[in-house]
């Protein structure tokens, strides 16, 4: 899915900050953004901004000799990283385990944090655990590790019983993820809708391919296409030219990013509909300007790849896509357990029934819930 604060996740948490773990904004709460970390102490937040009192030294990256305002407002959509005062370490550490796709020791290390009656963390400090907890548990959910259901139920009580949280659209995308892998389309649109009420393109954008993605997954072909197709037209210029230009250009490849996303759905759908060749054109282009260390794009690209050369009747092509997103990129669970769907079909075909079967034992013991698994293979 492609989403705005778990892409620039893919940064290290450490050098997000620029400080070594564990030092960063001692004694303040910290919010990295598109251009400059803010430290301070964060005073209010809603879904859609952060308010941080600035400590006296709390510009970070700014402009030299710039008047501080005594509270910055920052807007969710140029939010990379909070850090709150004298959080967990567990909680650190679990953020940076994000970073790297590493959901199932995320989990684990949020599950060790104790709560200390003497001690309590502050109100804030214990959404994030809860909303990072959830967001885990949809991550392994929607890639059939666990229960659609059980993610589903804490997703939804974050949001519900969170209503302030600057978290609460990132939710609100992934739980309408969830709502899609359990086919609940409709419920699943009302939650992305969340998304397109805000005022910034790259969140419409995101709406938008969610949406295309969904009435993709009904094989509603059209509709999908027309939904990347919209998001694609969107214009941005506006919001790009309001803005200073250092921002302007974080916000450009932000709304850059949305476009990929937005263009390897329509690859995915002429894929689907026997347009195998301009779809195989489209993901070699992305694949080639896309950074190699993207893995959420790269693993679903090759996924797309791979099911364009299957419809091409290019089965050894396919096969080797495939096995790109097996070999590199296990981390990206859903997309590992499509990669490896596939590939339990392929090797049959090639009458290589040990590496077969040997995909086929992966599938079903690490992605069990999954509908790949549950099918057999591709």
């Amino acid at each position: 899915m492609p989403r705005l604060r778990l892409d620039l996740l893919a940064l290290a948490f450490g050098l997000a900050f620029g400080l070594p773990i564990g030092e960063q904004a001692r004694g303040a709460d910290s919010v990295k953004t598109l251009k400059e970390t803010v430290s301070g102490r964060i005073v209010a937040m809603s879904p859609l901004q952060i308010d941080v009192e600035r400590s006296s030294d709390g510009k970070q990256g700014g402009a030299e000799g710039a008047p501080a305002k005594a509270v910055e407002e920052i807007p969710v959509n140029q939010i990379v990283m909070v850090s709150f005062d004298n959080e967990p370490e567990d909680l650190t550490a679990a953020k940076t385990q994000i970073a790297g796709n590493r959901f199932v020791e995320a989990l684990a290390t949020l599950e060790r944090i104790t709560s200390d009656k003497d001690n309590a963390p502050r109100d804030e400090i214990k959404q994030d655990m809860e909303f990072y907890k959830a967001l885990c548990s949809a991550r392994l959910a929607v890639a059939g590790m666990t229960p659609i259901a059980d993610a589903g139920r804490m997703m939804k009580a974050f949001i519900d019983g969170n209503p302030k949280s600057y978290h609460c659209l990132e939710g609100a995308e992934t739980l309408g993820n969830l709502l899609v892998a359990a086919r609940q389309y409709p419920l699943a649109a009302e939650y992305f809708a969340r998304l397109d009420k805000t005022p910034w393109p790259d969140y419409k954008m995101r709406a938008g391919i969610a949406n295309g993605r969904s009435l993709f997954a009904q094989d509603q072909n059209d509709e999908a296409m027309k939904a990347f197709d919209v998001v694609l037209a969107i214009d941005a210029g506006g919001e790009l030219a309001d803005a200073k230009r250092e921002l302007a250009d974080a916000k450009r490849e932000l709304v850059d990013a949305q476009r990929v996303w937005a263009s390897l759905g329509r690859a995915s759908v002429l894929a689907a509909t026997q347009k195998s060749d301009e779809a195989i054109r489209i993901v070699e282009d992305i694949i080639l300007k896309a950074n190699p260390e993207d893995e959420p794009l790269q693993a679903r690209a090759y996924n797309v790849l791979g099911t364009a050369y299957r419809q091409a009747g290019r089965a050894k092509e396919a096969l080797l896509a495939f096995l790109h997103v097996d070999l590199l990129y296990p981390n990206v669970l859903d997309a590992h357990a499509e990669a490896l769907g596939n590939l339990v079909e392929l090797w049959g075909q090639m009458h290589r029934a040990e590496r077969a079967q040997r995909a086929k034992k992966t599938l079903e013991e690490q992605y069990k819930e999954s509908p790949w698994a549950k099918k057999g293979g591709a």
